[in-house]
Parts: C-alpha cells; sequence; structure tokens
C-alpha cells in the first residue's frame, strides 16, 4: 500500500543553476508552493549547479536522515591559479606558471584518494565560536582550522590535461563522504605538484540514490514532482490498535512491546501513517515527526 503522508510533506530533487544560493532555491520553492516550512541538504554554492534535495514541509525534520549520503561531482581543476575562495569567481591571489606531466599528476590523484583529514575553505558555512567561516572570510578575519575526517570512494580523471587562458587544467570526477570540499581537494591537489589550483566548474551529478538526470529544473517545478516521504525511506511499518495510536499521537516513547528494530520505523493506524520513530537506546524509540491529521 502507498500512502501519501500528507500533500505537501516530501522532497523535491531538483537541478540547481548558477547564479542562485541553494537557500535561494528553497525560498523559491517554499514561495511557488506557499510553504510554511522547507529546507535542503548539502549545500551547493552558487556557481555550482547539480542535484539539490529540498525538503517540505515535515519533511524539513528528516533531512539529517540524508546528510550521510555519498556526493558525486564533476569538477573542472585550473592550476596555477589561487583565489581567496579557491574557484576562479573569487578574487585572484596568486598566479604562477606550473608544469607537470599526465603520470604526475595520476600519481597525485592516487596520493589524494587515501586523503582521510581535510582542512575545510574559509568559504565554508562551517560555524566557528557560533559564526560560520563565510562571515570571518567577509571580514578579513584569519581562524585556524582543524581538519576534518572525510573519505574519498573514488577519483576518475575523465580528460586529458590541456592549456586553456594559458593555464593547465583537468576535469575529475569524485564520489565522496558527506563534509568533503572540492574546492579544499583541488587546493591540496595544487599544493601535491609544488604550485596552486582552485576549480573552474562544479557539477554534483549524485546525492545518494538521487541523480541529476532525475533532477528537475526550478522554472519547470510543479507539485507532481514531489517524491512523498515513504518513497525516499523505505522503513519498517508498524500497525498499532487505538490506545497505542493515541500515544503515538502525543509523543510518548516506545520499547520492544511495540518493535525490536535498529532503524526508524513508521508507525500506522488504520492503514495511515502517523508518525515516524527513530531509536534513542537499547529497544527505546522516540517519534521524529507526528503528522497532524488533515
Amino acid at each position: 500500500m502507498n500512502v501519501m503522508v500528507m500533500k505537501m510533506n516530501g522532497f523535491f530533487i531538483i537541478d540547481k543553476p548558477k547564479g542562485i544560493t541553494s537557500q535561494g532555491a528553497v525560498l523559491k520553492i517554499k514561495k511557488q508552493f506557499n510553504l510554511k516550512k522547507c529546507g535542503h541538504t548539502g549545500t551547493l554554492d552558487p556557481d555550482a549547479t547539480g542535484v539539490l534535495i529540498v525538503a517540505c514541509g515535515e519533511a524539513t525534520k528528516l533531512i539529517r536522515l540524508l546528510e550521510e549520503n555519498q556526493k558525486e561531482y564533476e569538477t573542472t581543476i585550473v592550476f596555477g591559479l589561487d583565489s581567496n575562495t579557491l574557484d576562479v569567481y573569487g578574487t585572484i591571489t596568486q598566479e604562477s606558471d606550473m608544469s607537470f606531466t599526465l603520470q604526475e599528476l595520476d600519481e597525485a590523484l592516487a596520493n589524494l584518494k587515501n586523503q582521510a583529514l581535510q582542512i575545510p575553505p574559509m568559504v565554508s558555512a562551517i560555524k566557528v565560536a557560533g559564526k560560520k567561516l563565510y562571515e570571518y572570510e567577509r571580514e578579513n578575519k584569519f581562524v585556524d582550522l582543524a581538519p576534518r575526517r572525510v573519505q574519498i570512494e573514488r577519483i576518475d580523471r575523465i580528460s586529458e590535461l590541456r592549456v586553456a587562458e594559458g593555464h593547465l587544467e583537468v576535469d575529475i570526477r569524485i564520489v565522496c563522504s558527506k563534509g568533503f570540499y572540492v574546492r579544499s581537494f583541488a587546493r591540496d591537489l595544487g599544493q601535491a605538484l609544488g604550485g596552486c589550483a582552485i576549480l573552474k566548474d562544479l557539477r554534483r551529478l549524485k546525492s545518494g540514490r538521487f541523480s541529476v538526470d532525475e533532477a528537475i529544473k526550478l522554472d519547470f517545478l510543479t507539485e507532481k514532482n514531489l517524491y512523498s516521504i515513504e518513497k525516499i525511506f523505505d522503513f519498517t511499518r508498524v500497525e498499532v490498535n487505538d490506545f497505542v495510536a493515541h500515544l503515538v499521537k502525543n509523543g510518548v516513547m516506545l520499547d520492544e512491546r511495540q518493535i525490536i528494530t535498529k532503524e526508524p520505523f513508521y508507525i500506522l493506524h488504520n492503514g495511515a501513517i502517523i508518525s515516524i520513530y527513530e531509536v534513542v537506546g537499547e529497544n527505546q524509540y522516540k517519534p521524529v515527526v507526528i503528522f497532524k491529521e488533515s
């Protein structure tokens, strides 16, 4: 049985265009569909494009369950340039000649694949002392950043080295973990080759199981493109009686008398989903979402 939980509780998979922030895309959707709650997972920079998952209504409470998803990117990296934003859209702070062979590039890529720690860029939204890094960068304030643990699943060089506007550049495809910054990867690659490097283009091809081929352009988005919560999350379903349903609607915790599991699950009453619960302890479960009756 495929039950739509509530009319606008779900997810849009959009292909974010250049020139708009991820939050800008969210606000456009919020206005178009007259939504009270709307959010996204996996920020894309204004000049980056590709898959952005936007949650609507009660689905915003489930965003964190998608944040662990792997991401796949395709990027063009240009060598011999540095900028304050680690891409060509920032202020160029260094320009130099770089020369290396394709073999040296491939060796550097192979070494970086095993990179376990990465220093985030100053233009990221990571908070330090309650303030986002890009806010410090705008104020020209330096912040000493600790490396963060990341994982690269795969790196593929998808082009030959070429020269454009006097600088070597190459196209790379990367599959990586949550929290990985491709612009930091470009910086590290440039340094590994004895110089500097920044991003020229960035496109997210996949976020979890969703690819850019399934994503909808913002200007063509309709209500029919909304994925229901249950289409995104294939959780176990637990049907409950009237007594337990009353408890669930009041946010009462559940235990092994209802289910034994280590994963989130749906609570159904008379065939309709009324809540989603998650594990908080040994056979202890609390509600993530309690759906209001429409």
